[in-house]
């Protein structure tokens, strides 16, 4: 790409939709590091307020990285609403186009004990495969948030993991590809399972790495780079940090994640994100009067203003409400056996590396990770949600066979299967027990993951207890607005009538 960044920021915002309002504001003011964060807000109507965030060595890496992800989210949006799909189960689908040009949900990673079947109805849109053939996807995959889908998800929440935005559609589809790479890799090796893994920074060839990882250090933010995985011969590696004197509690809990073909690249862009995501913790989460301090009045009002509770995802919403009455203190004990972890040391320079001159150029790139991939007998498929003519292209990529949230939505397939075996994890049934959840798999899968298989998923939700805003988080000041509501009931007594939620197995939670 010959394109200078601001000409790349530029045609970001000009791609966004008309009839919105747009503001941009540097929130780095929340943090000490240095690092530019820049976050970009569009209000469409009809629509919950969008936010996209964005760090970089420079203030327009921010900028791009922000409008950035406003385009992913807002052309996803766009899109579901311009394509409803094609209602069918999937034996309908595979009797009307062929087994070849439809997605298996059972390949998709599903939660343990879906009630899926073949003949069950669902939403499906039509997709491409790299060769340009066609192929159908359940549009649950496709959605980036429950808003997006009038009829609501139908087998899986919604996430935004592997949307991807570029210039050309090589670009989009390899950024969608590397963020479903870093969410496999991850999925059961960090947070609440971090398996512990160091890595010693034993090779840094870009001096301003080097530079900030220095200033880090200086500024008693001790960082640390940990490995996730090395699969698809891929360096995929996360940063923590703790920190002597931090400014928000929150801010002992970020990391940065990355996987790419460059280790020197995976390990630039986890860095950042750390930085990036000490200052979104406190922008999202932190006290209100903090965030005045460096946000525009009006930005922040329209913030509260957007809030709706009862949109919220309960359980991360009460954990989050849990967090902000805790010190730094209390929340670096919680991190101690896992997130600040120490139980092997790797060096980096031993880590698996593709040379960058090998994947510089988009083409290139999507064409390593497409044949890595391949190796392990997995394929990408994607929607793209702009014409072949626009300037910006944007997609959401689905590789089935990669692993996705599994210690928060039970999510599970014969990959995770396999890894959970192989390391004798007692989340992981051979047989039926009380509470255990069937993984659901094809016959051929699950012998690859070595027989049927029972996650327990009861297990897993006490491991990730009160870690789990690690795994996923409220919308901006949801927390906060639900510990003052909890503050004002206390303050009158309970007078108010108490509001309740469902949590995800249709239980009543107050808020």
């Amino acid at each position: 790409m010959t394109d200078t960044l601001e000409q790349v920021a530029a045609a970001y915002r000009a791609a966004l939709p008309a009839g919105g309002t747009l503001s941009m504001m540097r929130i780095d003011g929340l943090d000490r590091t240095g690092v530019p964060v820049v976050q970009a807000n569009l209000l469409l109507p009809g629509l919950p307020l969008m936010t996209g965030h964005g760090y970089g060595f420079e203030p327009i890496e921010g900028e791009v990285g922000a409008v950035g992800e406003l385009c992913e989210e807002v052309h996803c949006n766009a899109w579901l609403a311009r394509n409803r799909g094609t209602r069918a189960s999937y034996e309908d689908m595979v009797a009307e186009h062929g087994v070849d040009a439809v997605a298996d949900p059972l390949t998709l990673c599903l939660p343990a004990g879906s009630g899926y079947a073949p003949d069950r109805p669902l939403t499906w849109v039509e997709g491409s495969r790299l060769s340009k053939a066609a192929i159908w996807l359940p549009m649950d995959w496709i959605a980036s948030h429950g808003f997006d889908l009038d009829h609501g998800p139908e087998l899986i929440t919604p996430i935004t993991n592997g949307l991807g935005a570029g210039f050309d559609l090589d670009y989009a589809i390899g950024h969608g590809i590397m963020e479903l790479l870093q969410r496999d890799g991850n999925v059961i090796g960090y947070r609440a399972l971090d398996q512990g893994l160091v890595i010693e920074l034993d090779a840094v060839p870009d001096p301003a790495v080097r530079g900030l990882l220095d200033r880090l250090e200086t500024l008693g933010i001790h960082v640390t780079a940990k490995l996730a995985a090395t699969d698809f011969g891929m360096t995929n590696l996360y940063v923590v940090g703790d920190d002597d004197a931090p400014g928000s509690p929150l801010q002992v809990t970020a990391c940065g994640e990355a996987s790419h073909p460059d280790r020197d690249r995976a390990l630039r862009k986890a860095l950042l994100e750390f930085c990036g995501s000490r200052v979104r913790k406190v922008a999202t989460h932190g006290t209100i009067e903090e965030c005045r301090r460096v946000m525009p009045a009006a930005h922040v009002d329209q913030q509260l203003d957007d809030v709706q509770l009862e949109h919220e995802e309960p359980r991360a919403l009460q954990a989050m409400a849990e967090w902000l009455d805790q010190d730094a203190t209390s929340l670096r004990a919680r991190l101690a056996d896992t997130v600040f972890s120490h139980r092997r040391t790797l060096r980096l320079s031993s880590l698996p590396q593709t040379g960058a001159e090998t994947v510089s150029r988009s083409t290139d790139r999507l064409r390593v990770l497409e044949d890595r991939l391949a190796s392990e007998g997995l394929e990408a498929f994607y929607v793209a949600f702009r014409g072949p003519d626009d300037k910006v292209q944007t997609v959401k990529v689905v590789v089935p066979g990669l692993e996705s949230e599994t210690m928060s939505y039970h999510r599970i397939g014969w990959r995770g299967v396999r890894r959970l075996r192989d390391r004798n994890d007692p989340m992981l049934l051979d047989a039926p027990r009380e509470g255990a959840l069937p993984v659901r798999m094809r016959p051929a899968d699950e012998r690859r993951a070595g027989g049927p298989a029972w996650f327990d998923a009861a297990r897993a939700d006490r491991i990730v207890d009160q870690l789990y805003p690690l795994y996923r988080e409220p919308g901006c000041f949801a927390a906060q607005i639900l510990r003052s509501r909890r503050a004002q009931d206390d303050a009158s007594g309970s007078a108010q009538t108490p509001t309740f939620i469902e949590d995800q197995d249709g239980a009543p939670v107050r808020i």
